[in-house]
């Protein structure tokens, strides 16, 4: 054996093997080193090691084999062992070494001493550039694990979230930022899409409870790095490092931009907890939050009320587990009823740490007008307060584009839809990638505004940005029905519904369309399927009770909406209001009619009389109903009396409610003027027949509306539309057909 190492030793392998490894270290750290500086991805220090791995042993194989001469290099047997220079050879491999080894320390103190230090903002910029917008767009994760994702995705979020707190910084919204991750895009052209100035970019890299953090801040224009730097530190030192980055960002910023301090900057940018185990649950909670599914909202919820079993004052923890609980409520896992006396709780305890939380003020004004809209209208004065409580709340937090969504949401409810897109267009100034903001665009301009061309541009932005989100997929569908492009509106529903397989909701309003056009079986399978997943959810049961009113099962559909009603069903999509017609119409079509006002009675005592005063929209709507079964069995006094007191009430509380034909109609009907029915009827059935695909429940199987039918206008219009319906259906069986082909 020691005549072997002595070879080893003779052939310089030994010195060979040595001067490998330090060449191989000193690369190593000049990766590790420069990348970074130059904006070099850091992921491809892993080829780069995996490379000089497997050449060392080819290395150490060639320097057995081979021997340097003067002459050039030859192989060891063919040289003579009495003139070999294997001697001299190893002199020169030493001094290498040593120099080597020399300037890799020298490379490693630069590196702890000058390029760990922050980059000194240049002052001279102050004087010619004023920059107050940053992005902080999403840190690469370079752990090589796709579970350590929530970790970076994490970080960049709350970077983002402390520096909205610094005083007149513009910081781009989340949604903007995270539409460029994993995307290879120069500086310049992200900085101009956000409208900002300055990028904040970096890595994390984690191995168990190491963490190295990599950050960099760039002016856009020119890519000139005002602040860099690197952080080796233990996970549970995270927030220290947090706070160095955004109070050196801030200090960056104001120091090159106008020369102050950082002192009022580092009031408020915390995180309100110091648990590495309770942030990281946040973390973990964000990331199931933003993809906002049925599956992944109860995991967030979980997640979030473990952060804060670990620190039950972690403020932002909170708020997210509050917004998880509206958007479950706007997913129908949760009602509206449930949803608030979750969240109220939650936003009070905020409130009471800090009672200027601009995003917990706006969640606490969005219930309260939803609240007094459900009760009084949104023209009451309670909703004006509450709106008025919303715009405050923007104020305290004017970088919180779901504020913006709210209030497009409030002004297009309240009949003031253009104003709804321009605080659509206020949200997108903050954050121009916004999905859900190009989504509300979407329905605005589907709806009242009848832009379909419009509104099918708003939700492809919406795909281009969130490619997977149920949500911009499923109103892809309802712009290709408004459009009558039937079957492309299908296979839109399809993909939301395979995005997100646990939603009930898309199966049972894909079922309701098929009734609508005549698809039963097919309708019968969508529903089945909803029921499968979800079978007491309000929009299971209505699109159960529209399959016996489509086929006109009267004794059934009214034992139904008997039970939801009985069931104080909540009115999510109209189904309260499904309900109440369908069992109205039911009791009329049965010739039961004189039982509605009693049973009505055991829901709300004294709504059948005169002088009841509806708390809400729902007893309004179902005084209405009443008045139909009132003068089906003749009691035309007292029902004009209740007609005429609800009719002055619409007008006070519901701005717009005149602009529907079809109420109009049905208005009409109920004072026993056909003529002006009909004349209402047939400009509502004028419509093209994607945008009212409910016409025939609303005139073949609704009882008041049946007398029309007598029309000959309307008798002819009706024959036209059957038609429709008919060539539209056999459409989608095409496609079903086709697809169900393509499967085997």
């Amino acid at each position: 054996m020691s005549g072997f190492i002595a070879e080893l030793r003779r052939r310089n392998v030994l010195r060979v093997g040595t001067a490998y490894l330090v060449v191989g270290w000193l690369i190593l750290q000049f990766v590790d080193v420069v990348f970074p500086i130059l904006g070099l991805d850091e992921a491809l220090g892993r080829p780069i090691l995996a490379i000089l791995l497997v050449g060392l042993p080819i290395a150490l194989i060639l320097a057995w084999v081979f021997e340097l001469t003067p002459e050039g290099i030859k192989k060891e047997k063919d040289i003579d062992r009495s003139k070999s220079d294997t001697v001299r050879t190893g002199h020169v491999l030493d001094r290498t070494i040593i120099v080597i080894l020399i300037f890799a320390v020298g490379l490693l103190l630069v590196d702890k001493f000058v390029l760990q230090q922050e980059v000194e903002p240049q002052q001279q910029l102050a004087e010619t550039r004023i920059f107050n917008s940053i992005a902080v767009l999403p840190f690469d994760n370079l752990s090589g694990r796709d579970e350590d994702e929530y970790f970076s995705d994490g970080l960049t979020e709350t970077l983002l979230h402390m520096l909205a707190q610094v005083p007149d910084l513009n910081v781009a919204a989340r949604t903007s930022v995270f539409s460029f991750k994993d995307k290879k895009i120069d500086i310049r052209e992200i900085a101009q899409s956000l409208g900002v100035e300055t990028v904040l970019e970096g890595s994390v890299q984690r191995s168990g409870n190491k963490v190295r953090i990599t950050a960099q801040l760039i002016e856009a224009e020119d890519g000139f790095h005002l602040w860099s730097k690197t952080y080796d530190r233990d996970f549970d030192d995270i927030f220290s490092v947090q706070d160095e980055i955004a109070t050196s960002v801030a200090a960056a910023l104001q120091l090159t931009l106008q020369g102050g301090t950082t002192a009022d900057t580092e009031h408020g940018m915390s995180l309100a907890t110091n648990d590495a185990q309770s942030y990281e649950k946040y973390l973990q909670g964000l990331e199931q939050k933003n993809i906002a599914s049925y599956g992944s909202l109860p995991q967030a919820e979980g997640l979030f009320k473990e952060a804060l079993a670990l620190d039950p004052d972690f403020s932002e923890a909170k708020v997210e587990l509050a917004v998880t609980y509206r958007l479950q409520a706007e997913t129908g896992i949760l009602s509206a009823e449930e949803a608030e006396q979750k969240v109220r709780p939650l936003i009070d305890q905020v409130l009471d740490v800090n009672a200027e939380n601009g995003r917990a003020l706006g969640l606490l004004a969005s219930i309260d007008w939803q609240n007094a809209v459900q009760m009084y209208g949104p023209v009451s004065d309670q909703s004006l307060q509450a709106e008025a409580d919303l715009k405050s709340a923007i104020e305290l937090a004017p970088n919180d584009p779901d504020l913006y969504f709210t209030m497009s949401l409030v002004a297009q409810i309240s009949n003031r839809s253009e104003e709804s897109l321009e605080w659509i267009d206020k949200g997108l100034s903050c954050d121009p990638l916004s999905a859900r903001l190009h989504l509300q665009r979407g329905r605005v301009l589907l709806g009242a505004l009848e832009r379909p061309e419009d509104a099918e541009e708003a939700f492809a932005k919406g795909r281009e940005i969130a490619p997977e989100w149920t949500a911009v997929n499923f109103e892809s569908g309802n712009v290709a029905f408004a459009q009558s492009r039937f079957a492309d509106g299908i296979s839109w529903y399809q993909r939301a519904m395979a995005l997100d397989p646990q939603d009930h909701e898309i199966p049972s309003i894909i079922s309701s369309l098929y009734y609508q056009l005549g698809l039963d079986d097919e309708g019968d399978e969508m529903l089945r399927r909803a029921q499968a997943l979800a079978p007491q959810e309000p929009r299971t049961r209505r699109a159960e009770l529209e399959r016996h009113l489509h086929a006109d099962n009267y004794e059934r559909a009214a034992i139904l909406a008997e039970e939801m009603l009985r069931d104080d069903i909540e009115n999510r999509a109209g189904t309260f209001y499904v309900a109440v017609i369908g069992y109205v119409s039911s009791m009329i079509d049965l010739g039961r009619a004189n039982a509605v006002a009693e049973f009505f009675e055991s829901l709300k005592p004294g709504i059948s009389s005169t002088d009841y005063n509806p708390p809400g929209g729902d007893e309004a709507f179902m005084r209405f109903m009443l008045v139909q079964a009132m003068m089906d069995v003749g009691s035309f006094e007292t029902a004009n009396e209740i007609l005429n007191s609800l009719i002055a009430f619409a007008d006070l509380a519901i701005p717009g409610w005149r602009d529907s034909d079809y109420v109009m109609a049905t208005v009409a009907m109920a004072q026993g003027d056909e003529e002006l029915a009909v004349e209402y009827a047939l400009q509502d059935l004028d419509e093209p027949l994607g945008t009212q695909l409910d016409w025939s429940f609303n005139y073949l199987h609704v009882a008041w509306m049946k007398p029309l039918l007598k029309n000959e206008q309307i008798a002819k219009r009706i024959a036209e539309l059957e038609a429709e319906t008919q060539a539209a259906g056999d459409e989608i069986r095409v496609m079903l057909a086709a697809q169900q082909s393509e499967s085997r």
